[in-house]
């Protein structure tokens, strides 16, 4: 309960009392009470006093340096090269390091810059900082364990600069990093694994940039950020688990420019963003995964501009503002069921084909995805897909007809609503093959019907100058079943005519594309006529004449109205 009010986000507000009482084994105790933001007190703590002097002693013997429950005040290793007539940036050396629920108080600064801390473990577990500022930077940890769980800092910047850990675990698991502004810059987190679960980072500027992690797994799983930029600029990740599940970002620029996350699976999964502009830009997730399922991106602006990744996914992402996917390299994105409410741009810089699958199964457009059909090669960013079914593969392409529509892109609109039908109807013999092999008998016919009727005359509709060459082409066939019936098969019927013979000069085959033009347009002058079985076929003639020309309205219609 102590330490949950310890890490509140609250500033810290403590005021301290020397008391000449012997306490652990100090010859004087430290009574520090708390405060909440109201200024109430919280809880009263007792530390027995340890002066800098006696913990420079012990550096200077080389002896281990046990803290627990001591109360420092203004412990300053530049301060010890100076009474030691040592340069600034002289190695220090503490041995077996322990400062495990001890608190670090100042007037300026609390000061571990360039120390070196030898042995199996450095512990500074359950301490807390006062509300001076906070040096680490340049302090080797060489192999051994780091362990800052559930420290609090007060107001004050904290800096862990050119710090170098080894390949022993560094954990801030719990850590209440305060009000003041937070530098990892130009870290060397070892090969170990890198803990940051459930932490606290103030509202203070956060900078990680230039850092480096190696093979460990690092987690940020839970953490929560304040309001101040989060910049993690080209840091690089190594081949291990990279988890940032479940974090509050706040409000503030997030920015993940050039970073290099390195073969492991990466994870955003269920974080949130606030206000202000998220960059991934330059990002390289060379072979891994990238997740950012049922992530809120906040408002503002998210851009993944220029970013390499084989496999990113957005999977149940609410995205509100605009969002920038104008990857590098990418083999498949994943929007599934996204509802997108802005701007989603995936129009690829110099028509250079980046992304190869794009998933938009259950998608909501609420606002525009700017794509293009030919530039991003759209028929096979769906058809490339491994794991959806054709009736998914065509729910995409429909979702993308009503974007096009939408944005007035009306070539690519009746290219993607082509192969949404084409879609439909392959589904649609699935289906009915599926139910019973008894079905093969009408679910063929059918299938074939609707592919010459609808997508090879007329694509649909969307193709007028294809519905009148096949009106030209029909006209053609219909003239040689004439033909041949009158010169070769007169027994089954034949063209005659109303005309007097010396009226009746014409070549016969010209007579039959006649006969043939006025009856596919139903106009029948009466001067020819069928006779025989060929009055059935000019019957259907007619009837496939004023289809077809009802098709060519609509088809041509369509596009004129648009």
């Amino acid at each position: 309960m102590l330490e949950g009010q310890l890490h509140e986000k609250y500033l810290l507000r403590y005021s301290v009392l020397i008391q000449d009482i012997p306490i652990r084994g100090s010859l004087q105790t430290a009574v520090i009470s708390f405060f909440d933001e109201d200024n109430k007190k919280v809880c009263i703590l007792k530390y027995g006093v340890v002066r800098p002097e006696e913990i420079y002693a012990l550096i200077d013997k080389g002896e281990k340096i046990n803290l627990r429950y001591a109360y420092v005040k203004d412990f300053s290793l530049s301060d010890y090269r100076t009474s030691k007539g040592l340069d600034d940036h002289v190695i220090v050396k503490l041995k077996d390091f322990t400062a495990k629920k001890t608190f670090f108080d100042c007037e300026i600064c609390t000061d571990f810059s360039y120390g070196e801390f030898e042995g199996a473990k450095s512990l500074f577990d359950s301490s807390v900082f006062g509300n001076g500022n906070i040096n680490f930077s340049n302090c080797s940890f060489r192999d051994g364990e780091a362990s800052f769980k559930r420290v609090k800092f007060g107001s004050g910047s904290t800096t862990f600069k050119s710090v170098k850990f080894g390949t022993g675990l560094v954990s801030f698991n719990n850590t209440n990093f305060g009000t003041g502004n937070l530098n990892f810059v130009d870290v060397d987190f070892g090969n170990g694994d890198v803990d940051f679960k459930n932490t606290w980072f103030g509202d203070g500027m956060i900078d990680f940039k230039f850092s480096r992690f190696a093979k460990g797994d690092i987690s940020f799983e839970h953490a929560s950020f304040g309001r101040g930029k989060k910049d993690f600029k080209n840091v690089e990740f190594g081949g291990g688990r990279i988890d940032f599940k479940r974090i509050n970002f706040n409000d503030g620029d997030v920015s993940f420019d050039g970073v290099e996350f390195g073969d492991g699976k990466v994870s955003f999964r269920n974080s949130e963003f606030g206000k202000g502009h998220k960059s991934f830009e330059q990002a390289d997730f060379a072979q891994g995964e990238a997740m950012f399922d049922q992530t809120d991106f906040g408002s503002g602006s998210v851009s993944f501009k220029n970013c390499r990744v084989d496999h990113i996914s957005f999977r149940g992402c609410p995205l509100n503002c605009y969002f920038d996917l104008r990857l590098a390299q990418c083999q498949l994105a994943d929007l599934s069921n996204t509802i997108i409410r802005d701007i989603v741009d995936v129009i690829p810089e110099n028509e250079k084909v980046v992304i190869q699958a794009l998933k938009l199964t259950d998608v909501r457009i609420l606002g525009r995805i700017f794509i293009d059909w030919r530039s991003n090669q759209v028929f096979g960013l769906i058809y490339n897909q491994k794991d959806t079914s054709l009736f998914q593969k065509g729910e995409q392409f429909r979702i993308l007809k009503e974007n096009f529509r939408n944005n007035g892109q009306y070539e690519d609109e009746d290219a993607a609503y082509l192969e949404f039908k084409r879609c439909e109807a392959k589904a649609n013999l699935q289906a009915s093959l599926a139910a019973g092999k008894k079905n093969a008998f009408i679910a063929y016919p059918v299938y074939y019907f609707q592919k010459y009727v609808f997508d090879y005359i007329g694509r649909y509709a969307t193709a007028p100058t294809r519905v009148l060459a096949n009106v030209f082409v029909t006209v053609i066939l219909f003239s040689l079943i004439y033909y041949g019936a009158t010169e070769w098969f007169p027994s089954f019927g034949m063209v005659a005519t109303t005309l007097p013979n010396e009226l009746s000069h014409v070549h016969a085959f010209s007579n039959d594309i006649y006969y043939s033009f006025i009856t596919f347009f139903t106009i029948g002058y009466g001067d020819y006529f069928p006779d025989g079985f060929l009055k059935a076929v000019a019957s259907f003639e007619g009837f496939t004449g004023v289809f077809l020309m009802s098709y060519f309205t609509v088809a041509f219609v369509r596009k004129i109205l648009r």
